[in-house]
Protein backbone atom coordinates (compact mmCIF):
# COMPACT_ATOMS: atom_id res chain seq x y z
CA UNK A 1 0.00 0.00 0.00
CA UNK A 2 1.23 3.32 -0.09
CA UNK A 3 1.86 5.91 2.54
CA UNK A 4 3.35 9.11 3.02
CA UNK A 5 6.26 8.60 5.68
CA UNK A 6 8.95 10.74 7.36
CA UNK A 7 12.15 8.68 6.84
CA UNK A 8 14.38 12.00 8.79
CA UNK A 9 12.64 15.32 9.86
CA UNK A 10 12.02 17.40 7.01
CA UNK A 11 12.02 14.36 4.75
CA UNK A 12 8.76 13.70 3.53
CA UNK A 13 8.22 10.65 0.69
CA UNK A 14 5.42 8.45 -0.77
CA UNK A 15 6.81 4.81 0.19
CA UNK A 16 5.21 1.28 -0.46
CA UNK A 17 4.74 -0.36 2.92
CA UNK A 18 2.76 -3.54 3.49
CA UNK A 19 -0.50 -3.22 4.21
CA UNK A 20 -0.90 -3.92 8.32
CA UNK A 21 -2.58 -6.44 10.09
CA UNK A 22 -4.84 -5.99 13.27
CA UNK A 23 -3.83 -7.28 16.28
CA UNK A 24 -5.85 -8.13 19.55
CA UNK A 25 -8.69 -5.17 20.43
CA UNK A 26 -7.71 -3.49 16.81
CA UNK A 27 -9.46 -2.67 13.57
CA UNK A 28 -8.17 -2.27 9.87
CA UNK A 29 -10.03 0.71 8.42
CA UNK A 30 -9.29 1.35 4.70
CA UNK A 31 -8.79 5.14 4.63
CA UNK A 32 -11.54 7.09 2.34
CA UNK A 33 -9.99 10.44 3.53
CA UNK A 34 -7.21 12.12 6.27
CA UNK A 35 -7.70 15.30 7.93
CA UNK A 36 -4.15 17.54 7.82
CA UNK A 37 -3.55 19.05 10.92
CA UNK A 38 -0.65 21.42 12.07
CA UNK A 39 0.38 18.61 14.41
CA UNK A 40 1.30 16.90 10.97
CA UNK A 41 3.95 19.66 9.52
CA UNK A 42 5.30 20.16 13.38
CA UNK A 43 6.17 16.28 13.78
CA UNK A 44 7.34 16.24 10.20
CA UNK A 45 9.71 18.90 10.79
CA UNK A 46 10.59 18.11 13.96
CA UNK A 47 9.33 20.35 16.48
CA UNK A 48 7.38 18.22 18.69
CA UNK A 49 10.30 15.53 18.94
CA UNK A 50 10.37 15.98 22.86
CA UNK A 51 6.47 15.72 23.14
CA UNK A 52 5.72 13.00 21.28
CA UNK A 53 7.00 9.51 20.82
CA UNK A 54 7.97 9.73 17.43
CA UNK A 55 10.38 6.63 16.06
CA UNK A 56 11.54 6.79 12.32
CA UNK A 57 10.37 6.38 9.55
CA UNK A 58 7.00 6.72 10.30
CA UNK A 59 3.47 7.35 8.85
CA UNK A 60 1.76 11.32 9.42
CA UNK A 61 -1.69 11.81 9.70
CA UNK A 62 -3.82 11.59 13.29
CA UNK A 63 -7.47 12.35 11.65
CA UNK A 64 -9.10 9.98 9.09
CA UNK A 65 -12.55 8.30 8.30
CA UNK A 66 -13.32 5.58 6.11
CA UNK A 67 -14.64 1.29 6.46
CA UNK A 68 -13.98 -0.96 8.38
CA UNK A 69 -11.96 -3.70 6.33
CA UNK A 70 -10.83 -6.60 8.99
CA UNK A 71 -11.38 -7.08 12.67
CA UNK A 72 -8.48 -8.40 15.04
CA UNK A 73 -9.49 -10.65 18.24
CA UNK A 74 -11.82 -9.48 20.69
CA UNK A 75 -13.28 -6.64 18.90
CA UNK A 76 -16.93 -6.28 19.25
CA UNK A 77 -17.83 -2.89 18.52
CA UNK A 78 -18.01 -2.73 14.95
CA UNK A 79 -18.56 -4.88 11.90
CA UNK A 80 -16.99 -5.14 8.41
CA UNK A 81 -18.20 -2.80 6.42
CA UNK A 82 -18.99 -0.10 8.77
CA UNK A 83 -18.27 3.88 8.36
CA UNK A 84 -15.79 5.05 11.09
CA UNK A 85 -13.39 7.71 11.83
CA UNK A 86 -10.97 8.46 14.58
CA UNK A 87 -7.92 10.39 15.75
CA UNK A 88 -5.18 7.42 15.63
CA UNK A 89 -2.33 7.65 18.49
CA UNK A 90 -0.33 10.78 17.69
CA UNK A 91 2.79 9.32 17.12
CA UNK A 92 2.25 6.13 15.93
CA UNK A 93 1.92 5.47 12.16
CA UNK A 94 -1.03 7.50 11.00
CA UNK A 95 -3.74 7.60 8.09
CA UNK A 96 -1.89 9.17 5.48
CA UNK A 97 -2.29 5.92 3.83
CA UNK A 98 -4.69 3.16 2.09
CA UNK A 99 -5.22 1.42 4.99
CA UNK A 100 -4.94 1.93 9.27
CA UNK A 101 -4.80 0.16 12.56
CA UNK A 102 -6.91 1.98 14.81
CA UNK A 103 -8.09 0.64 18.62
CA UNK A 104 -11.34 -0.06 18.94
CA UNK A 105 -11.14 2.00 22.19
CA UNK A 106 -9.80 4.86 20.05
CA UNK A 107 -12.87 4.24 16.97
CA UNK A 108 -16.18 5.39 16.65
CA UNK A 109 -19.01 5.28 13.79
CA UNK A 110 -18.99 8.33 11.56
CA UNK A 111 -21.82 10.15 11.50
CA UNK A 112 -24.40 9.13 8.97
CA UNK A 113 -25.44 12.66 7.97
CA UNK A 114 -22.18 13.66 6.50
CA UNK A 115 -19.68 12.13 4.27
CA UNK A 116 -16.63 10.57 4.73
CA UNK A 117 -14.26 13.44 3.56
CA UNK A 118 -16.31 15.92 6.08
CA UNK A 119 -16.06 13.30 8.77
CA UNK A 120 -12.67 12.95 8.83
CA UNK A 121 -11.99 16.81 9.42
CA UNK A 122 -13.78 15.78 12.69
CA UNK A 123 -11.79 14.07 14.65
CA UNK A 124 -8.54 15.91 16.15
CA UNK A 125 -10.17 19.26 16.50
CA UNK A 126 -13.18 18.01 18.34
CA UNK A 127 -11.23 15.88 20.63
CA UNK A 128 -8.88 18.97 21.23
CA UNK A 129 -11.76 21.16 21.62
CA UNK A 130 -13.88 18.65 23.96
CA UNK A 131 -11.12 17.85 26.30
CA UNK A 132 -10.03 21.27 26.36
CA UNK A 133 -13.19 23.22 27.47
CA UNK A 134 -14.93 20.19 29.33
CA UNK A 135 -12.73 18.04 30.61
CA UNK A 136 -9.63 20.77 31.74
CA UNK A 137 -11.85 23.55 31.52
CA UNK A 138 -15.28 22.12 33.43
CA UNK A 139 -17.00 24.42 31.35
CA UNK A 140 -20.72 24.92 32.33
CA UNK A 141 -23.70 26.10 30.64
CA UNK A 142 -24.43 29.82 31.97
CA UNK A 143 -20.23 30.57 31.90
CA UNK A 144 -18.73 32.91 29.47
CA UNK A 145 -15.80 31.53 27.46
CA UNK A 146 -13.47 33.03 25.38
CA UNK A 147 -12.03 31.29 22.20
CA UNK A 148 -9.33 33.03 20.57
CA UNK A 149 -9.09 32.27 16.56
CA UNK A 150 -13.04 31.26 16.32
CA UNK A 151 -12.59 30.55 12.26
CA UNK A 152 -8.99 28.15 12.86
CA UNK A 153 -9.46 23.97 12.31
CA UNK A 154 -9.95 24.00 16.39
CA UNK A 155 -11.64 27.44 17.35
CA UNK A 156 -15.14 27.09 14.89
CA UNK A 157 -15.66 23.41 16.20
CA UNK A 158 -15.02 24.98 19.84
CA UNK A 159 -17.53 27.41 19.39
CA UNK A 160 -19.95 24.80 18.47
CA UNK A 161 -19.57 22.88 21.20
CA UNK A 162 -19.31 25.22 23.93
CA UNK A 163 -22.92 27.09 22.09
CA UNK A 164 -24.22 22.90 22.51
CA UNK A 165 -23.08 23.18 26.27
CA UNK A 166 -25.04 26.04 26.88
CA UNK A 167 -22.27 28.79 27.14
CA UNK A 168 -21.87 32.52 26.18
CA UNK A 169 -18.88 31.99 23.45
CA UNK A 170 -16.50 35.60 22.93
CA UNK A 171 -14.09 35.09 19.82
CA UNK A 172 -11.84 36.26 17.95
CA UNK A 173 -11.49 36.44 14.45
CA UNK A 174 -10.72 38.93 11.48
CA UNK A 175 -13.63 40.96 9.95
CA UNK A 176 -13.53 38.50 7.04
CA UNK A 177 -14.45 35.94 8.92
CA UNK A 178 -16.79 37.68 11.40
CA UNK A 179 -20.19 36.52 9.51
CA UNK A 180 -18.57 32.85 9.37
CA UNK A 181 -17.96 32.86 13.48
CA UNK A 182 -21.81 34.21 13.90
CA UNK A 183 -23.39 31.73 12.15
CA UNK A 184 -21.61 28.77 14.26
CA UNK A 185 -23.35 30.65 17.13
CA UNK A 186 -20.69 33.30 18.59
CA UNK A 187 -22.34 35.35 21.15
CA UNK A 188 -20.20 38.68 21.07
CA UNK A 189 -16.89 38.76 18.20
CA UNK A 190 -13.74 40.60 18.77
CA UNK A 191 -12.33 42.08 15.39
CA UNK A 192 -8.64 41.55 16.53
CA UNK A 193 -7.17 43.53 14.14
CA UNK A 194 -9.57 46.59 15.12
CA UNK A 195 -10.11 45.85 18.81
CA UNK A 196 -7.63 44.60 21.79
CA UNK A 197 -9.50 41.77 23.34
CA UNK A 198 -8.62 43.18 27.01
CA UNK A 199 -10.08 46.59 26.38
CA UNK A 200 -13.12 44.65 24.71
CA UNK A 201 -13.18 42.24 27.54
CA UNK A 202 -12.21 44.86 30.24
CA UNK A 203 -15.72 45.43 32.59
CA UNK A 204 -17.23 42.28 31.37
CA UNK A 205 -14.51 39.29 32.43
CA UNK A 206 -15.04 36.23 31.06
CA UNK A 207 -14.75 32.50 32.93
CA UNK A 208 -12.57 30.58 30.88
CA UNK A 209 -9.94 31.38 28.16
CA UNK A 210 -9.55 28.26 25.14
CA UNK A 211 -5.89 29.69 24.13
CA UNK A 212 -5.26 28.32 20.54
CA UNK A 213 -2.32 30.62 19.90
CA UNK A 214 -0.18 30.87 22.81
CA UNK A 215 2.63 33.67 23.03
CA UNK A 216 1.49 36.81 23.84
CA UNK A 217 -2.16 36.70 23.61
CA UNK A 218 -1.72 33.45 26.02
CA UNK A 219 0.02 36.14 28.26
CA UNK A 220 -2.54 38.81 28.03
CA UNK A 221 -5.71 36.11 27.81
CA UNK A 222 -5.05 35.94 32.16
CA UNK A 223 -6.19 39.64 32.50
CA UNK A 224 -9.55 39.16 30.93
CA UNK A 225 -10.43 35.68 33.54
CA UNK A 226 -12.27 36.20 36.64
CA UNK A 227 -10.40 35.03 39.88
CA UNK A 228 -10.53 31.14 40.10
CA UNK A 229 -11.35 31.55 36.07
CA UNK A 230 -9.49 28.87 33.81
CA UNK A 231 -7.30 29.35 30.91
CA UNK A 232 -6.59 25.81 28.90
CA UNK A 233 -4.19 26.14 26.11
CA UNK A 234 -2.95 23.88 23.43
CA UNK A 235 -0.08 25.42 22.55
CA UNK A 236 2.06 25.34 25.77
CA UNK A 237 2.05 27.15 29.10
CA UNK A 238 5.18 29.90 29.23
CA UNK A 239 6.90 29.97 32.70
CA UNK A 240 5.79 34.18 32.57
CA UNK A 241 2.13 32.64 32.47
CA UNK A 242 2.14 30.17 34.89
CA UNK A 243 3.85 32.49 37.12
CA UNK A 244 1.17 35.22 36.74
CA UNK A 245 -1.66 32.85 36.68
CA UNK A 246 -0.55 31.94 40.37
CA UNK A 247 -0.75 35.56 41.28
CA UNK A 248 -4.30 36.09 40.25
CA UNK A 249 -5.70 33.02 41.45
CA UNK A 250 -6.09 31.56 37.88
CA UNK A 251 -5.64 27.88 37.04
CA UNK A 252 -3.61 27.67 33.96
CA UNK A 253 -3.47 24.04 31.92
CA UNK A 254 -1.80 22.48 28.77
CA UNK A 255 -3.58 19.93 26.90
CA UNK A 256 -2.23 17.83 24.23
CA UNK A 257 -5.24 15.95 22.71
CA UNK A 258 -5.58 11.94 23.25
CA UNK A 259 -7.48 9.36 21.75
CA UNK A 260 -10.85 8.97 22.87
CA UNK A 261 -14.23 7.01 20.75
CA UNK A 262 -16.36 7.69 23.53
CA UNK A 263 -15.91 11.64 22.88
CA UNK A 264 -16.16 10.78 18.88
CA UNK A 265 -19.78 8.78 19.87
CA UNK A 266 -20.92 12.11 21.38
CA UNK A 267 -19.58 14.25 18.64
CA UNK A 268 -20.98 11.98 15.76
CA UNK A 269 -24.73 12.39 17.48
CA UNK A 270 -24.08 16.03 18.17
CA UNK A 271 -23.19 16.52 14.19
CA UNK A 272 -26.31 14.49 13.38
CA UNK A 273 -28.78 16.30 15.49
CA UNK A 274 -27.52 19.71 13.62
CA UNK A 275 -25.32 21.02 16.68
CA UNK A 276 -22.03 20.41 15.22
CA UNK A 277 -20.51 21.21 11.77
CA UNK A 278 -17.32 20.76 9.71
CA UNK A 279 -16.09 23.67 7.37
CA UNK A 280 -13.82 21.68 4.50
CA UNK A 281 -11.94 24.78 2.91
CA UNK A 282 -9.70 22.46 0.77
CA UNK A 283 -8.81 18.96 -0.39
CA UNK A 284 -5.51 17.89 -1.96
CA UNK A 285 -4.40 14.20 -3.06
CA UNK A 286 -1.16 12.79 -1.87
CA UNK A 287 0.85 14.56 -4.28
CA UNK A 288 -0.21 17.77 -2.55
CA UNK A 289 1.15 17.45 0.53
CA UNK A 290 4.31 20.39 0.55
CA UNK A 291 1.31 22.38 -0.56
CA UNK A 292 -1.27 21.37 1.95
CA UNK A 293 1.59 21.84 5.05
CA UNK A 294 2.51 25.22 3.50
CA UNK A 295 -1.03 26.55 3.45
CA UNK A 296 -2.04 24.82 7.06
CA UNK A 297 1.41 26.52 8.43
CA UNK A 298 0.12 30.00 7.42
CA UNK A 299 -2.40 29.89 9.87
CA UNK A 300 -5.13 31.51 7.83
CA UNK A 301 -7.53 28.23 7.06
CA UNK A 302 -11.04 28.58 7.43
CA UNK A 303 -11.60 25.13 8.90
CA UNK A 304 -10.27 22.45 7.98
CA UNK A 305 -8.25 20.56 5.35
CA UNK A 306 -8.72 16.89 3.66
CA UNK A 307 -6.78 14.43 1.86
CA UNK A 308 -9.06 12.16 0.05
CA UNK A 309 -6.88 8.46 -0.56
Amino acid sequence: MKALRITDYGQISMESVNRPVPGEGEVLVKVAAASINPVDWKIANGDLAVLVNQPLPLTLGWDMAGEVLELGANVNAFNVGDRVFAMPVIGYDGAFTEYCIVKECHLAKAPISVDLVAAAALPLVSLTSWQAMFNAGQLEAGQRVLIHAGAGGVGHIAIQLAKAKGAVVITTTSEANAEFVAQLGADEIINYKEVDFETALANAKVDMVFDTLGGETQFRSLNVLKRAGKLVSITGLTPETEAKANILGISAEFVFVQANGEQLRQVAELVDTGQLTVNVAQTFCFEDITTAFDISAQGRVRGKLVMKI
